[in-house]
């Protein structure tokens, strides 16, 4: 057996006894995260606009068709929720696929939804049925495109109208971004600025993998949603970690907020996947018009 054959296996036995931790009684309760991100850039319209993130579900059901994921979210008035990536597992069928339908369903009867996809998503064997379980939903599913929100949260091309700009990208194996930044940044610079605005519209980015922040913030973007990382897997106490997907030991990007010049990153933890001794998160994120 080869040494890469040996890490899979590896891999797959270590994901597989930290997935257990999400059986437990405490892997079952919801928290909330939240935070407050002011920035001048921030139209006055958009002061007090409510963000929801929610990142990596891996076919996670909380309740009869996410109706307890569905009524903590509910509770934090969202204007706008986000959905970074990585709501099913390899396998998508059964509970998975259901989980995953029912969260596209229960978040847009809240308030209006977008969507990426993660890794998960990409690699799956089952990669159609998958984007067209998302295309029949009532989200919004943005892959390398942006558009403009109003604050009521609807899509709008009028001019006169205060908008922010969402953007959202796949981040996986089979887009080969994130693989390529050591041999070639300049690459994820360019497929960045291939679909964000050459304009001066605050500019939200939805990108599953937290480690692109640096690229992020040399094309412009204002705030970068992501996930992936499950809070670091392994907390070490304080803010330090074991590990991360694609980050490895002590990663650096596991949870919270990360600055990178004027460019803000909210990293969630997510509410599946691989961890031990992290609670699944719900995301909390309040725009402000000014800096102070």
């Amino acid at each position: 057996m080869s040494g890469s054959m040996i890490g899979a296996v590896i891999h797959k036995a270590a994901s597989a006894v930290l997935n257990l931790w999400n059986y437990t009684p405490w892997a079952q309760q919801l928290r909330v995260s939240r935070y407050r991100v002011a920035s001048a850039r921030v139209p006055e319209a958009f002061d007090g606009f409510r963000i929801v993130q929610i990142t990596d579900l891996h076919g996670r059901m909380f309740g009869p068709e996410q109706a307890d994921l569905a009524a903590c979210v509910r509770k934090l008035r969202p204007d706008l929720i986000l959905i970074t990536g990585d709501m099913v597992t390899d396998n998508y069928d059964g509970t998975c696929r259901d989980a995953a339908r029912e969260l596209y369903k229960a978040m847009d009867a809240i308030a209006p939804s977008y969507a990426i996809l993660g890794n998960h998503e990409i690699v799956s064997d089952r990669f159609m049925m998958i984007l067209k379980d998302i295309e029949n939903s009532p989200v919004r599913l943005l892959r390398g495109e942006s558009v403009r929100i109003a604050r009521d949260g609807s899509e709008t091309e009028d001019k006169m109208v205060p908008v922010i700009r969402l953007a959202g990208m796949d981040s996986g194996p089979a887009d080969g971004m994130l693989r390529r930044i050591d041999g070639d940044p300049d690459y994820v610079e360019d497929r960045l600025r291939d679909f964000l605005p050459r304009n001066n519209e605050y500019t939200i980015l939805m990108n599953h993998k937290p480690e692109a922040l640096p690229y992020c913030a040399r094309c412009g973007v204002d705030l970068v949603f992501s996930g992936h990382a499950h809070g670091g897997l392994i907390r070490l106490g304080g803010d330090r970690s074991l590990i991360a997907p694609d980050q490895g030991f002590f990663p650096k990007y596991t949870r919270g907020l990360y600055r990178e010049g004027h460019t803000v990153e909210v990293v969630g933890t997510g509410l599946g996947g691989p961890r031990l001794g992290i609670r699944p998160e719900v995301v909390l994120t309040v725009l402000g018009s000014h800096s102070a």
